[in-house]
């Protein structure tokens, strides 16, 4: 299920600051590998650049979205992001992320792949040019 406009953004933001990428792709953390990748297709198509040229934030919610997909998507990642959860709660991301740099979130995963063809079906810029 995607959010509607009115939570959005408290969503991709999280609540006080943090964030949660189960919240951000919208998806229970019971979720399979294919629920997360669907998810992040819809959020992808919703949040691209392309269909949101006037709202200066789209960019940043992507990256969002990104992000949450990059881990989730890579089951080593999304094991210690659990852990984090379990064992920090709302503070997990912060946790997280002072273990991983960008490249360390990104490495290996299948991103590109997947925006690239939600890009080509609908005609919009590709990963590269978006994200540059």
């Amino acid at each position: 299920m995607i959010p509607d406009r009115g939570t959005e953004e408290s969503e991709l933001k999280g609540n006080m600051g943090h964030k949660d990428f189960y919240q951000i792709l919208d998806v229970d953390k019971t979720a399979s590998a294919a629920q997360i990748k669907e998810a992040y297709r819809n959020m992808a198509l919703r949040y691209h650049p392309d269909r949101n040229a006037g709202d200066p934030d789209a960019a940043e919610k992507m990256k969002s979205v990104n992000e949450a997909y990059a881990v989730l998507s890579n089951p080593d990642k999304r094991k210690r992001y659990d852990a984090m959860q379990a064992q920090f709660g709302d503070a997990a991301y912060s946790h997280f992320r002072s273990g991983y740099t960008d490249q360390d979130i990104f490495r290996g995963s299948d991103i590109n792949q997947v925006f690239e063809e939600v890009a080509r079906a609908f005609g919009m810029r590709g990963f590269d040019e978006v994200f540059k």
